[in-house]
């Protein structure tokens, strides 16, 4: 069953709770009395030496300001009140009685060293940010995880248990299993102890939700906002205080993302810690309580190096982005940088608009958040300046800003940002403007990339239409121009010579005596055989000519430019090459003759088959009068013939 005030009433009555003891119970009951003389008791207060000592030392270090330094106890009664003094004895009495334990796995010293460091960082902080009186908070740090000094005094074994199960674990975690186990857990059983010894309730409700402070229901920017977190950074400076130097590097980030929730800069944090250091050791003599040397903040607040990103991951569905920030608060970098880099995204970082604007261009990031106000150049001028690039143009932006006001921000959006977000911080409104960013670079990206598939597609469909149209206008066996071919360049040929007015000639090329081949050696070697004609009467013919063929054994040559005559002669040269050829197959030797059939077109228009027919017709004719031989008839002239 859920804790009860019986329950808390019974642990209480039972003695088991932690609870101040001698003069300090004197000096709380004293304080429960109506209109008590602060002179008696500044008396009882003074049977104690050491608790006299410390109230004074407390009341010179909460006030600010140049005043007189205090040196008697009711002095120092009067400048902290009543309802102060008698936080600061109960924390110190609880402190000096509370040093030790039965609990064996509860580093009591450690515990003692953290809360002091933990209030005397809790009352610095509230001279900063006013969310409370600085002297009550004090005190509030001091108690502030007295539910877990409260668990080890009462469950000893138990506890200790539970301590070792859950080593090197955050609080929250070890509150899930305090609740199985006990029926409570320490941030609740600190709420009742808080609420028992007349703690303002404000303080109350903030030390138990200080360690998830994320989780609590609090109006951002109202008081009970800003003594939330003012406690929760309080207790993580705290645990900085205590912790070994790398555990302390890893704390600062988490430092700074709290700092700013509350309007603190990195600087000013960097700041109040290292005064909270100086205090806390000052406070650590005179207490007995252990402290340690640590550096200075700064040291510990360097930006982070990139991380191993076998390490750092995105979420589960989440996509990694390259992100540029761009702000000249060195609070607002260390932040994003460290929650962008624990999401996984790969991070660039600018002191200002005009470093941003190089390394946008240099990295070529998927998203861009920068500061409105900046030197240099200021984020509007920034996005202005990338969306006139080509990459720019593609890069979602995102403004971070304070300022509100409506034409303000239609400035921004007509200048090309995508979305802005609200200073101070919050992490969680970061985090969803992000997801919907990466929603639009995702859709950006997928719309990218189907274009570019699109134009690779239509390339190498064009690159296939090509080589189809290549395909369609090549003898496959010769690689020389098909009979198609051959007829549209005839076309071509013919058109040239009408409207340049010069003729052209026309071979028809047979080889002689083709078919015994094939009958003697085989369909292969005639395959063969026709390919190394080709290639002779490629290698022979003139540059400007176009060898190609018809089919079977015959081939074609066009001569631009040349009238029969010299058709002849070009036709008789090609016939003498080919004589001179020996195809070696296997022992045998093969040699064979061209007859050829030359005709020529004149300027008159006529159409490719009369210019093909008389070629054909003056083959038919070198055939007859015995092969090996070159015959040419004219086609605008057919008295007009020659012969070789």
């Amino acid at each position: 069953m859920p804790f009860s005030q019986d329950r808390f009433r019974e642990l209480k009555a039972d003695g088991r709770l932690p609870s101040p003891s001698g003069v300090a119970l004197r000096l709380l009951e004293l304080l429960r009395q109506e209109d008590v003389p602060i002179e008696d008791i500044a008396h009882a207060m003074q049977a104690d030496p050491a608790l006299s000592g410390r109230l004074i030392r407390f009341a010179n270090m909460a006030f600010s300001g140049p005043r007189r330094p205090v040196v008697s106890v009711t002095e120092a009664i009067q400048r902290s009140g009543l309802d102060v003094v008698r936080q600061i004895v109960l924390g110190f009495s609880l402190l000096a009685h509370n040093r030790t334990g039965a609990c064996r796995s509860f580093d009591y010293s450690r515990f003692w060293s953290r809360s002091l460091a933990t209030a005397i960082a809790a009352n610095s902080l509230c001279l900063r940010v006013r969310a409370a009186p600085a002297e009550e908070a004090f005190s509030c740090g001091l108690l502030a995880d007295v539910g877990s000094l409260a668990l080890a005094t009462l469950y000893p074994k138990e506890f200790a248990a539970l301590l070792d199960a859950h080593r090197g674990e955050s609080g929250r975690v070890l509150a899930e299993s305090e609740r199985r186990e006990f029926k409570t857990d320490h941030a609740e059983l600190g709420a009742a102890m808080h609420e028992d010894w007349r703690l303002p309730r404000l303080y109350v409700e903030a030390l138990q939700h200080h360690e998830n402070p994320d989780a609590a229901k609090v109006v951002q920017g109202s008081r009970d906002y800003l003594l939330l977190y003012m406690l929760s950074l309080a207790a993580g400076i705290g645990s900085y205080c205590v912790s070994g130097e790398i555990e302390r590097k890893a704390l600062v980030p988490g430092l700074v993302l709290m700092a700013a929730k509350i309007g603190l800069d990195a600087d000013v944090l960097g700041t109040g810690v290292d005064h909270v250091v100086a205090e806390w050791r000052e406070w650590g003599k005179l207490l007995e309580v252990k402290t340690q040397d640590v550096a200075a903040f700064e040291q510990h607040a360097r930006p982070p190096e990139a991380p191993d990103p076998d390490r750092t991951k995105p979420q589960p569905g989440a996509m990694a982005m390259s992100i540029l920030i761009a702000d000249d608060d060195p609070t607002i970098r260390v932040t994003l940088e460290h929650l962008l880099r624990q999401q996984g995204h790969r991070v660039a970082v600018a002191v200002d608009g005009r470093e941003a604007l190089t390394l946008a261009i240099e990295v070529k990031p998927q998203l861009v958040i920068s500061d409105w106000v900046m030197p240099e150049l200021d984020g509007v001028a920034l996005c202005r300046r990338l969306r006139e690039t080509q990459e720019g143009r593609r890069m979602y932006f995102i403004l971070l800003t304070g300022m509100t006001d409506d034409e303000e921000l239609v400035e921004g959006f007509e200048a090309g940002a995508d979305d802005y977000v609200t200073k101070p911080l919050n992490a969680r409104v970061l985090t969803a403007r992000l997801r919907a960013a990466e929603r639009v670079i995702r859709m950006q990206e997928e719309t990218q990339r189907d274009t570019e598939n699109l134009r690779k597609f239509a390339t190498e469909l064009a690159l296939t239409n090509r080589r189809l149209q290549q395909a369609a206008l090549t003898d496959a066996l010769t690689g020389l121009p098909n009979r198609r071919h051959l007829i549209e360049r005839l076309n071509q040929e013919r058109a040239i010579a009408s409207r340049n007015q010069r003729p052209f000639a026309l071979m028809m090329i047979d080889v002689d005596a083709f078919k015994q081949v094939n009958d003697a050696h085989g369909h292969d070697a005639g395959d063969q055989l026709l390919v190394r004609i080709a290639a002779l009467l490629r290698q022979e013919a003139r540059v400007e000519d176009i060898v190609g063929r018809l089919g079977g054994d015959e081939f074609v040559v066009i001569c631009p430019g040349a009238n029969l005559a010299m058709g002849v002669r070009l036709a008789d040269r090609l016939r003498q090459s080919i004589a001179q050829f020996v195809l070696q197959l296997g022992n045998q030797s093969v040699q064979v003759t061209i007859s050829v059939g030359v005709s020529q077109q004149d300027t008159a228009p006529t159409v490719a088959d009369d210019i093909l027919q008389r070629a054909d017709a003056a083959l038919y004719r070198a055939k007859r009068e015995g092969r090996n031989r070159v015959s040419g008839l004219s086609l605008g002239n057919p008295g007009a013939q020659a012969s070789k």
